[in-house]
């Protein structure tokens, strides 16, 4: 979840207990990445007019950058933080160089490169910063300083304004991949609409991460979604992506709703297709129910009616 929460995610191992995330009473704007200008190279015809180069990445002021960032923690954070560059990522953290370096490896710089290989044309021009704590002893002391009340989220959050993400990576790298996912969009999808800025970023919480593509399994959220539709209890698809209240008290369910919804479009082949037709059609009237029946070549009932009956099939093994 963006604006400084997060809901427990798990890749590749047994999820938690379904439980609700606090509200923030206050959410920071997401940050606006800052554009880079394509170098300029000849015209091998003319050997005068010049046409765009797309830009090496990173470029090496992102490097730099991230060198700087990574130095600062260091001097700021003592002896016991490790703190590695690895562009446009930092990734920082109270567990050895060698596992700080897996992470990075694994967890960040590898779900990063299958999503700007299968959604993100666009890339940060800025420095994501990545702190990961082993356990409650150092998580919870560094994340007062965002959560002064102590209400911090269980798991890890996301700091928009800042770039920044906060993790107890001893719960699990799901949560990681979920924070990552917003952090990488705002690039390339500045505003997406919440339900599927979510239902994208919960379906890396438990998911396979292939060269090209992360694909989402079924995870903790399928309960819950199961028992809503057998008891009548789902609201109708068309008020989850057209009202504008996902964190309102129907939260859990919107998350559980979403994440499904955008992995049947996944299991459809349809996902990467929606998402690029999406981001260049997601204002006006009714515009993401247009999107979703012009990727699909069908109306919303009937979409939403073998979405339903598809979710009924679903298991998930603890």
């Amino acid at each position: 979840m963006v604006a400084g929460l997060a809901w427990g995610a798990w890749t590749g191992s047994a999820a938690l207990a379904d439980q609700a995330a606090p509200r923030a009473a206050a959410q920071p704007k997401r940050a606006r990445p800052t554009p880079t200008a394509p170098t300029a190279r000849p015209s091998a015809a003319t050997g005068d007019r010049t046409e765009p180069r797309p830009e090496e990445y990173p470029p090496a002021r992102l490097v730099a950058a991230c060198e700087k960032k990574a130095a600062e923690i260091r001097a700021k954070l003592g002896p016991k933080i490790q703190a590695i560059s690895r562009p446009p990522f930092v990734v920082a953290g109270d567990v050895s160089a060698e596992r700080l370096d897996t992470y990075a490896r694994w967890s960040v710089l590898r779900p990063a490169k299958a999503m700007w290989a299968a959604y993100f044309d666009k890339k940060p021009s800025e420095v994501i910063t990545i702190f990961l704590f082993a356990g409650k002893d150092n998580y919870v002391p560094y994340a007062r300083g965002d959560y002064p009340a102590g209400d911090q989220p269980y798991f890890g959050y996301y700091m928009p304004t800042d770039r920044r993400l906060v993790m107890d990576i001893n719960t699990g790298t799901g949560t990681l991949v979920h924070e990552l996912t917003h952090a990488l969009i705002v690039y390339d999808f500045p505003h997406p609409p919440t339900w599927f800025n979510e239902g994208l970023a919960s379906l890396h919480e438990q998911c396979s991460v292939k060269e090209d593509t992360v694909v989402g399994l079924t995870n903790w959220r399928l309960a819950g979604l199961q028992a809503a539709i057998v008891n009548d209890k789902l609201r109708p698809l068309r008020d989850l992506v057209t009202r504008r209240d996902f964190y309102g008290r129907l939260q859990g369910a919107n998350y559980a709703q979403a994440r499904y919804f955008v992995m049947y479009m996944q299991t459809r082949g349809l996902l990467a297709r929606f998402y690029k037709h999406f981001r260049s059609h997601h204002t006006g009237a009714d515009a993401d129910v247009k999107a979703i029946e012009h990727v699909f070549d069908r109306k919303l009932p009937d979409i939403e009616k073998q979405f339903l009956a598809w979710v009924k099939t679903l298991r998930f093994e603890r």
